[in-house]
């Protein structure tokens, strides 16, 4: 008999414990991606690593947010698209009330940079602040770069990158806070991976024994970047320094096995990373019913 078939998954929310933690991870977007947003390898090159992953042609970015909570506090490291996405439709404030959580529960606010990606959730359609009662907490060089002067010779995606930040640093102005030194808070640590943005940084997560590295933009095509730590991404400020960051953040947790979690990862983002020739590759978190 005729009838309806599902059209959408049943959940955006994955939780992990850490210890004493769980993090949450909340998918906010999937957004449309291009092979043309690696800039420094041949196209067959690219093309020839995205087939080998079996991912949907042209390629798809996830964009995921994570939920620390330490049973004292709910920390929001980034907060998606927002407000910025128009009518696409970010899912973060979806994810968090199928948690049964409402804005007013978030504490604290923790972001990896200033990219409208990663901010825009801060704000709602009227730039009123999305989290009024929460600190909103920002690395000193995040603040200092995208709060400042437009560089002079800035491309139309850089300009348009500035005003976003501006527009919400100034909706939110009287929360804000600046990161001045790596140890946040009890169990989170600030870790820079600078050259995607000037003071782009992740947050290790660590509780009771066991961690977690939530590594932000250190990857946007994941089926690219592992295999090839030297491609660039035309979202790079400084793609060298990207490059390096990124080389070396692969090598501690391959040599480590730390889990690392990325907000451009394919959902829920956790997982390994291990080293594959001269490259690297991901292998993801095992599901499991029980938290």
């Amino acid at each position: 008999m005729p009838h309806e078939q599902p059209q959408t998954q049943s959940t955006n929310v994955h939780h992990l414990r850490v210890g004493d933690f769980v993090v949450t991870t909340i998918q906010d977007a999937y957004l449309q991606g291009g092979f043309g947003l690696i800039t420094n390898l041949d196209d067959s090159t690219v093309q020839d690593l995205h087939a080998a992953s079996r991912r949907p042609t042209p390629p798809k970015i996830t964009l995921n947010c994570y939920l620390v909570d330490t049973g004292d506090e709910r920390i929001l490291i980034d907060t998606g698209l927002g407000a910025l996405v128009g009518d696409e439709g970010a899912r973060l404030e979806a994810g968090l009330s199928e948690m049964g959580l409402a804005r007013a529960d978030i504490d604290r606010v923790i972001l990896t940079h200033s990219h409208p990606d990663h901010l825009g959730g801060l704000i709602d359609s009227d730039d009123k602040p999305v989290f009024p009662q929460a600190e909103i907490w920002v690395p000193a060089g995040e603040l200092a770069f995208w709060r400042g002067a437009v560089p002079a010779d800035a491309s139309d995606m850089l300009r348009n990158q500035f005003a976003s930040a501006q527009r919400v640093f100034d909706a939110c102005a009287a929360n804000l806070r600046s990161i001045e030194k790596d140890e946040i808070r009890p169990g989170i640590t600030r870790y820079p991976i600078p050259g995607h943005t000037p003071d782009h940084s992740g947050y290790r997560i660590a509780s009771n024994g066991e961690s977690l590295l939530i590594a932000a933009d250190i990857v946007h095509l994941p089926q690219i970047q592992f295999p090839r730590p030297d491609a660039h991404v035309m979202f790079d400020t400084d793609p060298a320094q990207a490059v390096r960051s990124r080389q070396a953040l692969f090598a501690e947790v391959a040599e480590s096995g730390e889990p690392i979690a990325g907000h451009h990862i394919d959902f829920p983002g956790i997982g390994y990373v291990v080293a594959d020739g001269d490259g690297y590759r991901f292998l993801p978190h095992v599901w499991s019913p029980f938290v």
